[in-house]
């Protein structure tokens, strides 16, 4: 039988509709919080017989240094090694309870809802993950990420790129909303970053030795572009109040 093709454009469309016409748009894991899968793996993740270290490293440096494994591939077995140890109802407890928000996160949220800002996260995470720890944080961002069907990630584009964050915030702009800004940590949201700064949205990269930020010190002029690791710290800049309209 052959599998039905995902229609992520409706998925889109459902996630900003009813959404202000400025959005600004997120990643979530290192950027809003701590990376929820490398937490797990830590905690959880199955250890190599032979190496004694933890399974997950060795796909992580496939997908990133030896080029043996797309993002997608190294992103399911990661999921299906810790389902394997632990139910998912754990997964989430833990995850709430241990997986801690990235400074100034709240206060973040609470400026750009007040200036009337719309929130997409745009996720490679797992979206029965991420849902519940956007609820218990009181968080009200909208999502669309991968999910699960049974232990296998499910991938909004393809296992390549997972999510392409870029394409969504394209065509976020085409279908008329302003993109303010886009907030990420890694490789993974260089596509979105870029194209936000394409079209005069700020740019915001957690950590000054993350792959986002040495992407935009490469790419983007400095008032394009702020770094973080405490959303306080760049609340008030000039940068991010003029896009919101605040002082």
């Amino acid at each position: 039988m052959t599998e039905t093709k995902y229609d992520w454009e409706a998925e889109w469309r459902a996630a900003l509709a009813g959404l202000p016409p400025k959005l600004w748009l997120t990643d979530l894991d290192g950027t809003c919080w701590e990376d929820i899968l490398v937490r797990l793996n830590n905690q959880f993740g199955p250890i190599d017989p032979e190496t004694r270290l933890k399974k997950w490293l060795q796909y992580d440096h496939a997908y990133k240094e030896a080029r043996t494994m797309t993002n997608g591939a190294h992103l399911i077995v990661e999921y299906q090694d810790l389902l394997a140890e632990r139910t998912l109802d754990e997964l989430i407890a833990w995850v709430k309870a241990e997986v801690k928000l990235i400074p100034g996160t709240p206060d973040f949220v609470d400026m750009l809802t007040s200036a009337g800002v719309g929130i997409v996260a745009i996720s490679n995470g797992a979206r029965q993950l991420a849902q519940p720890k956007l609820e218990h944080h009181k968080l009200p961002f909208r999502l669309i990420c991968n999910w699960f069907e049974g232990t296998t990630l499910k991938f909004v584009h393809d296992e390549h790129v997972g999510i392409d964050k870029g394409v969504l915030v394209q065509r976020a702009r085409e279908w008329g909303h302003e993109i303010v800004g886009f907030s990420g940590d890694a490789i993974g949201d260089v596509n979105g970053a870029g194209v936000a700064a394409r079209h005069g949205g700020l740019v915001l990269a957690c950590g000054a030795e993350g792959g986002l930020a040495k992407w935009c010190g490469q790419n983007l002029q400095p008032e394009q572009w702020l770094t973080y690791t405490d959303f306080r710290d760049v609340i008030k800049h000039p940068a991010l109040q003029s896009r919101i309209g605040g002082n």
